[in-house]
């Protein structure tokens, strides 16, 4: 008997392939080793399997619905064969312990996850429409500035919250970004597939990545990273320096006929100017570039925000005033409308895949209609316009009453001031409360990129905050001296001028418990159990 593995029919063994659909039929032991292909109506989890989206060299996509509550899901299944893989298993399940870490509106929400009957691991994502960064460029062309910093500002924001949380994705490429777009057209971008992402300085973890062995895509890969040594999230900066020089130029900055022509080139070659790549480019555009694609991992930006801040104003485009992330540990995990999005037509570059053995997938995009507001959003709106209106009335009369008070030019400073008399009218309608002090302009704020993430930021014996802060201290051109400190880690101290807002990024070293040490792996460099 022969069995076709997509749509299960049978026949006789004397028929090779499907007249339905043309598969290869399999006879019945290579059917039985074969995975099942999940079907509509099929229970996984809470949710109910629809059809498939695509699938890839390790794992198919499905979208599925909560039966109950109508909720759209993409469940992502690691086929049988790398289900089998502890390695594989520990990544997979990575991925999905990453994002849940981070939480961030920039980075995809994966919410479920769990075995099926035939022992496939799988987890449930939200389920997004629209296109992947790649195919968006390659059918519009390279995008002009203010686009491309639009899109690289909020992917920025999504990977900076990653490196708060001491997690380099190590894969960033266009594939990876999917943009949804609102109802004026702009694009939403989401980071996708953090499968080989590394948890920097966290212990416990389940699989490890073996010194000296490159992980992610050739044309993004960062020199370091090429090596397979002393790879951290500054390796994230270099491949988004890749990324924001293909979509500004419409050319990578490398290429070459093998994969080890294009690994060479990246350990050791100078990028291009991208304003001779592309003429109508503005020349100073060219210095944050090349910033983030320095061969040097600490000469890159200290940041991915400050690399993108960098190229808006080499651009000519406003820096909005950026509010590091805070992040609420005790919060449930969200739960978002969802899905996924495999990357669909691939370059002819991309063809040699994600390394160690984790090939991108092609799929199919997941298309979705945008449910209607309800009525009861709308009403919600309302009442909370009507409240800040409030509070802008009462703003004003107080300012007015207050003819000595002294407020500073910054719009951005006052819009803060009623957005705190806002909330404090919302919690209680019936006091009127004096607007809060600005800030004074002879402070100034630095944000914190650390590894562990949660340090705590001393001023000698004043505890300043915790890691990302940010923290405030007088302005000056003295130097002083932070120290930073974390359970289960070696302090560290750091001289700074605080003479304008910045980035600080610090990494801790791992306190080693008196009478043990760390072993080397065969060898090489010293890693951090992944």
């Amino acid at each position: 008997m022969a069995t076709c593995p997509k749509c299960r029919t049978h026949h006789s063994n004397d028929v090779k392939t499907c007249p339905t659909d043309g598969s290869a039929l399999l006879d019945d032991a290579a059917f039985d080793s074969a995975d099942k292909e999940l079907t509509a109506g099929q229970m996984v989890g809470e949710y109910q399997i629809e059809g498939k989206l695509g699938e890839g060299g390790f794992g198919v996509v499905f979208r599925a619905v909560h039966p109950l509550i109508g909720k759209p899901a993409a469940i992502k299944v690691l086929n049988r064969q790398f289900s089998s893989d502890p390695q594989m298993v520990s990544r997979f399940i990575s991925e999905a312990r990453s994002v849940n870490q981070i939480r961030h509106r920039n980075i995809i929400d994966i919410f479920a996850f769990g075995r099926l009957e035939d022992g496939r691991q799988y987890y449930v994502m939200e389920l997004l429409e629209g296109t992947t960064l790649d195919a968006y460029v390659h059918g519009k062309g390279k995008l002009p500035p203010a686009e491309a910093v639009g899109v690289l500002r909020q992917v920025a924001r999504a990977l900076d919250a990653a490196h708060a949380h001491g997690i380099a994705h190590r894969d960033l490429k266009p594939e990876n970004i999917f943009l949804t777009f609102d109802d004026d057209g702009a694009p939403f971008p989401k980071l996708l597939d953090f499968g080989i992402a590394k948890l920097m300085g966290e212990a416990g973890a389940a699989h490890k990545t073996r010194t000296g062995v490159p992980i992610g895509t050739p044309y993004y890969m960062s020199p370091e990273q090429c090596r397979g040594v002393n790879v951290d999230h500054r390796t994230d900066i270099y491949s988004f320096g890749i990324v924001a020089f293909e979509i500004l130029t419409g050319k990578l900055p490398f290429s070459g006929d093998t994969v080890m022509d294009v690994l060479l080139k990246q350990a050791t070659m100078a990028p291009p100017r991208a304003s001779s790549v592309a003429a109508e480019l503005p020349a100073a555009m060219d210095e944050p570039l090349l910033a983030m694609l320095d061969k040097d991992p600490d000469k890159r930006p200290a940041s991915v925000g400050a690399a993108v801040d960098a190229l808006a104003a080499a651009a000519g485009i406003a820096v909005p005033q950026r509010v590091a992330p805070t992040f609420d540990k005790s919060a449930p995990v969200r739960v978002v409308t969802d899905g996924k999005m495999t990357p669909a037509d691939m370059s002819a570059l991309a063809e040699a895949g994600t390394m160690q053995g984790m090939p991108t997938p092609s799929v199919a995009f997941a298309t979705t209609t945008a449910p209607r507001r309800s009525r009861a959003r709308l009403y919600a709106a309302a009442a909370i316009g009507a409240v800040a209106l409030t509070a802008v009335v009462v703003t004003a009369l107080l300012l007015r009453s207050n003819a000595s008070a002294t407020l500073p030019a910054a719009a951005p400073s006052q819009s803060v001031a009623v957005q705190k008399v806002a909330e404090s009218a919302s919690a209680t309608p019936t006091a009127v409360q004096t607007p809060p002090q600005i800030a004074a302009a002879t402070d100034v704020a630095f944000t914190v990129q650390s590894v562990p993430a949660d340090v705590e930021i001393f001023l000698g014996d004043e505890k300043l905050g915790t890691s990302p802060g940010p923290i405030s201290v007088r302005k000056g051109t003295d130097k002083i001296k932070l120290t930073f400190k974390a359970k289960g880690y070696k302090s560290s101290e750091l001289e700074v001028a605080p003479t304008a807002d910045g980035v600080l990024s610090v990494t801790l070293q791992k306190a080693v418990a008196a009478g043990k040490t760390q072993k080397r792996t065969g060898g090489g460099e010293l890693e951090n159990p992944f």
